[in-house]
């Protein structure tokens, strides 16, 4: 998402709930303007942590995961919203920065905004969800040649970022996670969804350089720092970004199969 659709919508909001405020005569414009900032700062902050969230802990997962995942962002969310309107409006009602009243919403209102929260909430999800279905376009390879002497070695490929596309090294791939239809890509800058799976990757990538060492992971053999016994005929692979792996016994082979 990028920053100026999330300036966007922040304004949007800001302007949406003066409206409101104006409306039902809370205060001139001043007051009605930092109702709305008050109002429109938790969502904006909260919403763009929410999204993280989702993506990294949420999207591809399965469905009872998925849900229980949103059930606990759903919680946090409506709450620190609430927490975060109350003392914002205790600072601008207050007498100063350090001397001002944090007080409780009566029952009913509590429970609109809580309900205000909750759909907000609702909204993110379902847009973070859909915004991540077509996340990545198919793998392509950089140059029609090698496509066709090396068929089964992708070398880059594209996710979309935004209204863009944004080119993705192969090279730089530290691990690969499958997840149902979809397979989260880490790399040393970060990780994104796409929308292949496992086996589709295994099939693209250089075999001397990948290898499938568990049944939910591909590992770039490049990118393990060291690994260690994990027992039972596993490894433990420690990843340059920082990432723990643990092999099965069959993956554990592929690796050893690499020791000179």
């Amino acid at each position: 998402m990028s920053l100026r659709w999330v300036a966007a919508g922040a304004c949007l909001i800001v302007a949406a709930y003066t409206a409101v405020f104006l409306v039902v005569g809370h205060g001139g414009v001043p007051q009605a303007l930092a109702g709305g900032i008050a109002n429109a700062v938790p969502v904006v902050l909260l919403g763009l942590a929410a999204r993280g969230l989702i993506v990294r802990h949420v999207l591809g997962r399965t469905p009872v995961w998925t849900a229980v995942g949103h059930a606990v962002l759903a919680t946090a969310f409506v709450l620190l919203a609430y927490w975060s309107l109350l003392v914002l409006l205790g600072l601008i009602n207050g007498v100063s920065a350090t001397e001002f009243d944090v007080r409780p919403f009566d029952p009913r209102a509590m429970a609109w905004q809580s309900l205000q929260n909750l759909t907000t909430y609702g909204l993110i999800a379902a847009l973070t969800h859909l915004d991540a279905r077509p996340a990545a376009a198919p793998a392509v390879p950089i140059e029609a040649g090698q496509a066709e002497t090396e068929p089964n070695s992708l070398s880059r490929y594209f996710i979309r970022s935004g209204d863009d596309l944004r080119p993705i090294e192969v090279a730089g791939i530290v691990s690969i996670a499958g997840a149902d239809d979809y397979a989260e890509v880490r790399t040393i800058g970060g990780r994104h969804l796409v929308r292949m799976t496992l086996a589709e990757f295994e099939a693209a990538l250089d075999a001397d350089r990948f290898a499938r060492v568990h049944r939910s992971h591909i590992v770039n053999l490049d990118r393990i720092a060291r690994a260690e016994p994990a027992g039972n005929g596993r490894l433990l692979l420690h990843m340059e970004d920082g990432d723990l792996i643990q092999t099965s016994r069959a993956g554990s082979k592929r690796v050893r199969d690499r020791v000179l």
